[in-house]
């Protein structure tokens, strides 16, 4: 999970269009009992929240579309009823809200369901907020306003939230929590399924492996120092790369690239470690 930045201020038109504001007025009276119109929420959104803010990935595990799971438009907060709280009606307001839509996978979206805990001190806002017209207040159903964020969700919003401080990425592909946040949302997503971690776990030992050949060939003098800081010069520029916020787990490329001693270097013998140790070094400084 990486933050994105989505501006709150200029929703997609379709979300604006007569029609889905007029569903959002039925919302508003029916509650809990509305059916919500897909068309709305998600046709009029998806391609905006695909290619413009979340780059083709899940919101939540950072996967994208080529993984085997299609990619859905979910509500943060859930439209219908919270699976911790049977007597909240569910967030039916923010059906239709630009801030409440979140690109994630189909396999992140059904673990996550209805689920939306929040910490023990938070207050959990139950009812729409009206103006003096009796119509939706706008701001105060931003996800950034001041009653949603007080809130407090165990449910990190990559919209809102600096995942980095709440996840930590091994070189074994799993990810381990800083915060109570953190660990929730790992939970809640299951984001260290077997599939999440073979595949993360994959790229990394993709990267070792190309290392210690490297490596291993010089140590047999199949390649001489030259080619050796050449070869190891592209493997550390594709690590690098991989840091992209268009790459399927960029996070955990700026764990290799700034982790790169725990991913690439300790796994290795003696003498090895103080070849690459001194390769970074060189690349980070722009002389490899």
């Amino acid at each position: 999970m990486i933050q994105v930045k989505k501006d709150y201020d200029n929703p997609p038109a379709g979300l604006n269009s007569k029609g889905c504001q007029n569903q959002l007025k039925k919302a508003l009276i029916e509650k809990d009992q509305h059916i919500f119109s897909s068309h709305c929420y998600r046709d009029a959104t998806y391609e905006v929240l695909k290619s413009d803010i979340y780059h083709r990935k899940c919101g939540y595990c950072e996967s994208d579309t080529t993984a085997g799971a299609a990619l859905q438009v979910d509500h943060y907060r859930p439209k219908k009823r919270i699976q911790e709280d049977q007597t909240h009606t569910g967030y039916y307001w923010l059906g239709y809200e630009w801030s409440n839509l979140i690109l994630v996978c189909s396999t992140c979206n059904s673990k996550k369901s209805n689920q939306f805990p929040l910490e023990s001190s938070g207050k959990r806002v139950r009812q729409a907020p009206l103006d003096n017209h009796g119509e939706l207040d706008q701001n105060a159903s931003r996800a950034d306003s001041s009653a949603l964020l007080g809130e407090k969700p165990l449910l990190l919003n990559p919209e809102i939230d600096n995942p980095e401080l709440h996840l930590v990425f091994l070189p074994n592909g799993e990810i381990r929590s800083r915060t109570e946040l953190g660990k929730k949302t790992k939970e809640i997503c299951d984001l260290n399924r077997a599939d999440l971690v073979i595949a993360r776990k994959t790229i990394v030992d993709n990267f070792l492996a190309e290392i210690r050949e490297e490596l291993n060939d010089f140590k047999n003098q199949r390649i001489d120092k030259k080619t050796l800081q050449h070869s190891l010069k592209k493997i550390m520029t594709r690590i690098f790369k991989s840091l992209s916020p268009t790459q399927p787990y960029s996070r955990l490329g700026w764990f290799m690239f700034h982790k790169f001693e725990v991913f690439f270097v300790k796994p290795l013998e003696s003498k090895q470690q103080q070849v690459l140790k001194k390769a970074f070094q060189l690349f980070k400084e722009g002389k490899l």
